[in-house]
């Protein structure tokens, strides 16, 4: 989606090439430009990442090197309200959260975009490899980034309308390539930082000892079952055991098992072979959902970067259902189901069952 005139916009800056980037292309066309980085944690925080004090550092050096102003808010809070506490109660019910997913939905395009509203801002803008498009009737949707190996539309999938008429994209038409070259040919001093590939906010992606220190409640021990409840094995906690993990198991049904369910009321935890993570059909709630029929033909991806299968899609007493053309792998209740027509996000949901 492109502006026209000169529009007075907010960038979320993370320090990184792309959020970089995505505010010198809104300088270089004559936009008034302000950068704004979200201080996420208190206290001590990782070293690197989207929410640490080096990245606001990374932004604010950024913003000097192109001449915009810059401002570190507190969200230290909110964060915690709507991305840690949750992240950690979803672990402990057995489930693998998605917390970009809802830092996106509770705390970027909700509290964020309300805030620098606030200081006149007409649009809030990001680095996310993602798109705005139109349909005939001009209304916006949010559609894959340019760059498959990049596209982030998955993790933006419950933006709403009025969210999407506020927001824009600057390097989601950009290949990742496109980018790095830019931020080198601009010289900022973001052009060479490397990418944070981890949950933000977990110290060295290490989820049970940072959930453990939350809610050692969760962490109660129990049995390893196999496909037919035999025991196998034990376990001291279900929070960090996610459908699809094969290694850390330690029991003794065989070399290559993998979770195939997490069971936290009855503090078990089912293994099998690969095959039995198999699923053609997930039923999901929290649902987002912009289809126009009883049921739509969709592309469903139940992963970031995941392979699409054909499905049809059909909402119902507030839950979406999906039934796929050929069987998800590994499909894990708390990720997210996401719904393409096309380049076109139509909707998705958090996934609670699969079969």
């Amino acid at each position: 989606m492109t502006v026209t005139g000169k529009a007075r916009v907010f960038v979320a800056m993370s320090g990184g090439v792309d959020s970089s980037v995505a505010a010198a292309l809104l300088v270089r066309d004559g936009h008034d430009v302000t950068g704004v980085t979200m201080r996420l944690l208190s206290g001590d925080d990782p070293v690197d990442g989207c929410c640490s004090l080096d990245g606001a550092r990374s932004a604010k050096r950024v913003c000097d090197a192109i001449g915009i102003p810059h401002y570190t808010l507190e969200f230290a809070e909110v964060f915690e309200r709507e991305v840690i506490g949750p992240y950690c109660d979803e672990y402990a019910d057995g489930r693998t959260p998605n917390p970009c997913i809802v830092c996106n939905d509770r705390v970027k395009f909700s509290e964020l975009m309300r805030r620098v509203a606030l200081q006149g801002a007409e649009f809030l803008a990001t680095g996310h490899y993602a798109r705005i498009v139109r349909d005939d009737a001009g209304v916006p949707w949010l559609a894959r980034g340019a760059d498959p190996a990049k596209d982030q539309s998955y993790f933006l999938y419950r933006m709403t309308q009025e969210q999407l008429e506020h927001t824009l994209f600057p390097v989601g038409g950009l290949t990742k390539a496109e980018v790095r070259a830019m931020a080198v040919s601009l010289r900022l001093p973001s052009a060479t930082r490397a990418e944070s590939q981890e949950t933000c906010f977990v110290p060295d992606d290490d989820v049970r000892t940072f959930v453990r220190r939350r809610r050692p409640d969760a962490f109660t021990p129990g049995a390893i079952l196999d496909a037919e409840g035999a025991v196998v094995g034990s376990h001291d906690g279900v929070p960090g055991l996610t459908v699809g993990q094969r290694r850390g198991l330690g029991v003794s049904a065989g070399e290559r098992v993998f979770v195939t369910a997490v069971d936290a009321s009855a503090s078990t935890v089912t293994v099998g072979e690969r095959g039995s993570l198999a699923a053609a059909r997930l039923t999901a709630d929290d649902v987002i959902w912009r289809g126009a029929g009883p049921t739509e033909q969709v592309t469903a991806c139940v992963r970031y970067r995941g392979t699409g299968h054909g499905a049809t899609a059909r909402p119902a007493d507030g839950r979406l259902e999906v039934s796929a053309e050929t069987a998800f792998d590994s499909v894990a209740p708390g990720q997210a189901v996401v719904c393409y027509q096309g380049e076109r996000v139509i909707g998705g949901g958090v996934i609670r069952e699969a079969s």
